[in-house]
């Protein structure tokens, strides 16, 4: 009986993490042999290069490894119907009885379990090799624990997204470093034409804040081709028309990252573009949905949103937009999903009018844990901590709190005194923030009330709480 480590993917080009991937599989003492199974049909609709390239590629890329051990299977193709690892699995276990086989995955991968076909199912038979990703470190930690998941190392921050790009002389060129020279003189002129729908999109974005600049070279990366445009109508010399750029008519999209107050004023202007007719537009905004971008609608463009959520601040950020979770909205929203997936985002379909929903949840999850650091740094200053002390005293408690809320439910990741339902120590805080930190006495009280309801504590309990809460201290 051998053990068999199965990794599945698309290898839309393999590239130099899949083969460190490989190695450190064959130095666990359960993996025999490693195979690898191309998809030939993605259960999610991604298109791919044709799978016969793509087998090519990867026995080019293993050639270096011992053959007994590694191979490359030829198994999804032979399948009727899109690839859903339950049913691979399933069938690969009843035609090699003789084998144990666990499925190797990256941490992308877990970030959408709630899409796969019986996932429960699953890891209730075969066990599972999750590598990590960069961008998606809550995922793995989310199912670390559990007893079917074999965490492994970080694989370095490399995607074939990345890599298409590179080859079709798009994104950074820096991507190449990690294709395998075997893979190189195969995938240059297979790539040099992005072939995917996202990849083909010209994207216009209309603002350089930071979540433009951001989304403008995470697109770039994802090999869509951007232009970029940050000044006022009438300001461009090189325009044609009121100072729009002359590349805007060959957009496909136009990505409008402009701040909450001038979206309206841009909608209403670009509307008066002949070019606007049958155009896709799209805006970044939080608390708006596609009803801005009405002037543009009422013309005949398609309108929709997309949102990050995520904190963005410049090009700098962009790689924290892969595995970010993005709101889609609108018309267009199945072009806002397009692009999302274009730079490893994760789509998801927000209803109409109910953007201001989402991004609250955004705010109240993210934006205030700095409100809450300066109340917290205000008291230590009182014990003559300095700011930048402060900040990297906090910063593990904080960490370590958002990762045990990444692995269990929100209620059970809770310590401190609201969880130990320990009143004393509630109201000798009410008496800290009376002394140092008054402005925050609000917040605190409002959030220990919240928390005693989010918790379920019953009615004599709130109300202790509430009297602690009042407590004045001298």
């Amino acid at each position: 009986m051998a053990g068999i480590a199965l990794y599945g993917g698309a290898f839309d080009p393999p590239h130099s993490a899949h083969l460190f991937a490989i190695t450190w599989l064959l130095g666990l003492p359960e993996v025999d042999e490693v195979w690898l199974l191309p998809t030939a049909d993605h259960v999610f609709g991604k298109q791919m290069a044709p799978f016969e390239d793509r087998i090519g590629m990867l026995q080019a890329a293993i050639a270096p490894f011992d053959a007994q051990r590694v191979r490359v299977s030829r198994f999804e193709a032979e399948r009727v119907g899109p690839s859903r690892t339950f049913d691979t699995l399933t069938a690969l276990s009843a035609q090699h009885p003789e084998h144990t086989f666990q499925w190797v995955l990256g941490a992308d991968n877990l970030a959408e379990r709630h899409r796969w076909h019986r996932f429960d199912d699953l890891v209730a038979r075969w066990s599972i090799i999750a590598f990590g990703r960069p961008g998606f470190e809550g995922a793995l930690a989310a199912v670390a624990a559990a007893p079917w998941c074999r965490p492994g190392p970080t694989l370095p921050d490399v995607s074939s997204t990345a890599v298409r790009a590179a080859l079709g002389g798009q994104g950074t060129s820096a991507a190449l470093d990690w294709v395998p020279e075997a893979v190189r003189q195969r995938a240059g002129e297979l790539y040099a034409h992005p072939s995917s729908a996202s990849a083909a999109l010209r994207v216009g974005v209309l603002g350089q804040g930071g979540a433009g600049a951001a989304l403008a070279a995470a697109l770039r990366a994802g090999g869509c081709a951007v232009q970029t445009w940050n000044r006022a109508p009438g300001r461009d010399a090189d325009a044609h028309g009121p100072g729009w750029p002359d590349w805007l008519a060959a957009c496909d999209v136009w990505l409008l990252a402009v701040s909450d107050p001038a979206l309206a004023p841009l909608a209403a202007a670009l509307a008066s573009e002949p070019a606007a007719a049958g155009r896709t537009v799209l805006h970044v905004a939080g608390r708006f949905g596609a009803e801005v971008l009405a002037p543009l609608a009422a013309v005949g463009a398609r309108t929709g949103s997309l949102h990050p959520l995520q904190a963005l601040r410049g090009a700098e950020s962009a790689g924290r937009l892969r595995g970010a979770w993005c709101a889609c909205e609108g018309e267009a929203a199945d072009t806002a999903e397009a692009l999302v997936r274009a730079f490893g985002g994760l789509p998801i379909r927000v209803p109409a009018g109910e953007k201001a929903t989402w991004h609250c949840a955004a705010v109240l999850a993210a934006n205030f844990i700095t409100t809450l650091g300066a109340g917290a740094q205000q008291l230590l200053a009182a014990l003559g901590i300095s700011a930048d002390d402060a900040r990297a005293l906090l910063a593990p408690l904080q960490r370590g709190t958002v990762e045990l809320a990444a692995r269990q439910p929100l209620a059970d990741a809770l310590t401190g005194p609201l969880a130990r339902r320990d009143l004393g120590a509630v109201s000798a805080h009410i008496g800290a923030l009376i002394r140092h930190a008054p402005a925050f006495l609000p917040a605190y009280r409002a959030l220990a009330e919240a928390t005693a309801v989010s918790l379920g504590w019953p009615a004599p309990a709130r109300e202790a709480l509430a009297q602690a809460l009042a407590a004045a201290h001298g």
